[in-house]
């Protein structure tokens, strides 16, 4: 029997030199609870600075593009919660519960091999918002110096978008203390932002001003235009699937792993969505960093602008962080040294510095394709942690690729799984195409993410019952009492 999370000599949590700590934070052990970062309030400021900072003001520019003001609120508030809840349920709790991060909690639905799968998406969503992040941060430093009354090229963005991944880089090779600590200062000056751009909003032109102020650039037919801002709503809060097991694995209670993400990222993030969704209205542009000036004039413009391309930087080493400890799933990265793997997950952020506006501009049919990404997976695993496993994990057999393993499944892969997963896709696009903006006619009754999120978890549901009927098992064993050395495989956390 082969224990996969240690093979080598660098992977082990009592390698000389290499303390258990390490091994958990920078590595794919779980976590103890000691040694989580995030109790009640840091896991609220964490998620509260990842929500403002991340696309929520981007998005609402997106929507802006679509429908008005209050349209707008229906679809953000209420798109953002349905996608955090599906998203948030099965991975939030399996994920805090064992210490685990995200791609480990895949494995009892996907199989050793399948995971690799939901990690190439992973790696998609994560590296792709991290460089729309970086050319905001660029953008940002450009308007600044308008501001000043400095004339500047769009060269500037470029290298904006190059000093925020360096910074990137420095945060995320010194641990998740260093991202718990910068999101302690910046928060603070966020909910400060958010609250005076409302007020500003609010004084300067008046809700009957924004509730009147049509949409920037709508398409032809209204009914159109308000389910695909509905799927943007919705595949805003799904695509917090890349950060939620982070966030929840290095927090210290069940409560504090759903409670904060739903909060912050769900309502929060969605009320800071509605603030760029008014402001891209009544200044008529969908870009975050070039209404705040106009709104907030020069001094608290440029020091909205600090705060927003500062956070910027945090959400990136976020996404980066988490990005390496999924990494460490494939074989030839688990024992790279931590330095090393985030150098080479910030190489594929490069090209935003070269083509900033060109790849920015996409960004709208990249976030209705993290539903197309994510939903599935996230109505499989649903069904697999509550209704199969009934929230329990054979912790050992996480790291077990022996193909006698309980997760081993065929040839490591659950084809199960993976054809809901195809099946889910299918029905997205079918039901709203990203690129094209084309919609199905059962898209007015039923969101594309939901539908590609049920039909795959009824799909799996079923089969998998099905397969175990055949076989004459259960879908699930109990947690296993063996453990690695040092006891680093913990009893889940009730």
């Amino acid at each position: 029997m082969s224990a996969e999370g240690f093979d080598s000599q660098a992977n082990r949590p009592d390698s000389p030199g290499k303390s258990g700590h390490e091994e958990s934070a920078f590595g794919r052990l779980p976590l103890l609870i000691e040694e989580r970062e995030y109790g009640t309030a840091s896991a609220h400021t964490t998620c509260f600075a990842y929500a403002i900072a991340t696309w929520c003001f981007l998005t609402g520019g997106f929507v802006a593009e679509l429908v008005g003001a209050v349209q707008g609120i229906a679809c953000l508030v209420a798109g953002n919660l349905i996608g955090i809840f599906i998203t948030t349920m099965a991975l939030g709790l399996g994920c805090q519960r064992y210490g685990i991060e995200q791609m480990d909690c895949c494995k009892p639905a996907f199989g050793q091999r399948g995971v690799k799968i939901p990690l190439l998406f992973y790696l998609i969503n994560m590296l792709g918002w991290s460089g729309l992040l970086l050319v905001m941060f660029g953008n940002g430093i450009h308007n600044i110096l308008g501001a000043l009354g400095y004339e500047t090229g769009n060269w500037v963005v470029g290298v904006g978008v190059a000093i925020g991944l360096a910074l990137s880089y420095l945060i995320v090779t010194h641990g998740v203390h260093w991202l718990s600590v910068s999101n302690s200062i910046i928060t603070p000056g966020l909910g400060l932002l958010v609250a005076f751009m409302f007020y500003k909003l609010i004084h300067d032109y008046g809700w009957d001003v924004i509730a009147a102020a049509p949409p920037l650039d709508p398409g032809p037919n209204p009914i159109t235009n308000y389910v695909i801002a509905i799927e943007l709503g919705i595949a805003s809060g799904i695509s917090w699937w890349g950060g939620v097991g982070f966030l929840a694995r290095n927090t210290r209670t069940q409560r504090n792993g759903i409670y904060p993400e739903i909060v912050q990222l769900g309502f929060a993030g969605s009320v800071a969505c509605c603030i760029g969704l008014f402001s891209a209205l009544v200044v008529k542009t969908s870009d975050p960093t070039e209404w705040m000036v106009p709104l907030g004039g020069i001094v608290m413009g440029i020091l909205a602008l600090t705060f927003v391309a500062l956070a910027n930087v945090t959400s990136t080493a976020v996404s980066i962080f988490a990005s390496g400890l999924a990494m460490r799933h494939v074989r030839w990265f688990r024992s790279t040294p931590w330095w090393q793997l985030m150098l080479l997950l910030a190489i594929p952020c490069v090209p935003f510095a070269i083509w900033p506006q060109e790849l920015f501009d996409f960004g709208d049919a990249f976030l209705a394709y993290n539903g197309t990404m994510y939903a599935p997976i996230s109505g499989i695993l649903f069904a697999d942690y509550f209704f199969l496993r009934k929230q329990k994990v054979n912790l050992r057999a996480l790291f077990e690729s022996d193909p006698s393993g309980e997760y081993y499944f065929h040839r490591g892969f659950n084809w199960i799984a993976l054809g809901a997963l195809l099946l889910g896709q299918v029905v997205y696009i079918i039901m709203y195409n990203p690129i094209s903006g084309e919609i199905h006619q059962l898209s007015r009754f039923v969101p594309a993410s939901v539908a590609a999120s049920v039909l795959p978890a009824l799909v799996y549901g079923i089969g998998m019952r099905v397969l175990a009927r055949r076989e004459g098992a259960k879908p699930h064993t109990p947690i296993s009492s063996e453990t690695p050395s040092r006891q680093r495989l913990i009893s889940p956390n009730v």
